[in-house]
């Protein structure tokens, strides 16, 4: 999924005369035909060529470091132990999930204990490198971290897509420490926004299917498949929502919801 993803991503991005991309008819069929890019897309294409990622990421023009990561994707599908494989091609930099994320035309985010980053504020990210007590192999950079996460909140922000936040109330009722004034203004801030749908599950309503995940539903127009990317000590990487595991997230994300109450009735 994350390769098929990517290759959507790549395909649909915005260009010079092409604001929302190229259509799959209008990939040259010397690279592939529409019904093989569409099966690509899918997830699901067992046939997978590494030169037809190649050729496809050769159109599109792709960036040398970022086509190198996806042929390494592609590798990583190929490869008898894909385990092995695909760990060294995981998306360690953001770039995957930032490209999906920033193509979806509808958000869904589920964490029960911290706020989904598009919600972070500059104040809420010190908080989080305040609190940070374990020591890194190399110092994390703090001041990049912040500018990636606002320039990411900002194309979200701008470009006004949907979006539903479900937080468990430990999000909120958490130490914040002395940013929690400044935390919880920006926080009705964003949930004031015509697009933002900020939801709290209360401790009152008890265990729910969904709350040991985090979870982000990225759903997409013009037919293509949407997806769950989802993260939990059991397990992480991405859903399409039609599969068994995507219909339990999705099915457990609306009893979520329906136990849930508006932010601004839990902060009353």
């Amino acid at each position: 999924m994350e390769l098929a993803r990517q290759l959507v991503s790549e395909r649909t991005r915005p260009r010079d005369g092409y604001p929302k991309g190229y259509t799959k008819t209008e990939v040259p069929t010397n690279i592939c035909s529409a019904k093989t890019l569409t099966r690509l897309e899918s997830g699901r294409y067992r046939g997978l060529k590494v030169n037809t990622v190649l050729g496809l990421l050769r159109f599109y023009q792709t960036p040398y470091e970022l086509a190198d990561r996806i042929a390494s994707l592609a590798e990583a599908a190929r490869a008898r132990d894909w385990c092995g494989h695909y760990a060294s091609a995981l998306d360690d930099g953001g770039w995957f999930y930032q490209q999906c994320e920033d193509n979806a035309n509808y958000l869904v985010f589920h964490s029960y204990s911290l706020f989904p980053s598009l919600m972070q504020s500059p104040a809420y990210y010190r908080m989080l490198r305040d609190t940070t007590q374990v020591d890194f192999e190399a110092d994390p950079d703090w001041v990049k971290g912040l500018e990636y996460r606002m320039a990411r909140r900002q194309r979200w922000i701008e470009s006004q897509r949907p979006a539903m936040f479900l937080l468990g109330e430990a999000a909120l009722t958490i130490s914040l420490g002395s940013e929690r004034d400044e935390i919880l203004a920006d926080l009705r801030e964003i949930a004031a926004l015509p697009f933002a749908d900020v939801q709290v599950v209360p401790f009152a309503a008890g265990r729910y299917e969904l709350q040991p995940w985090t979870l982000r539903l990225l759903e997409y127009d013009d037919g293509e498949e949407t997806v769950i990317n989802v993260e939990s000590p059991r397990g992480s990487g991405f859903v399409p929502v039609d599969s068994a595991r995507g219909k339990f997230f999705t099915g457990a994300l609306k009893v979520a919801s329906g136990k849930s109450i508006s932010l601004e009735d839990f902060l009353k």
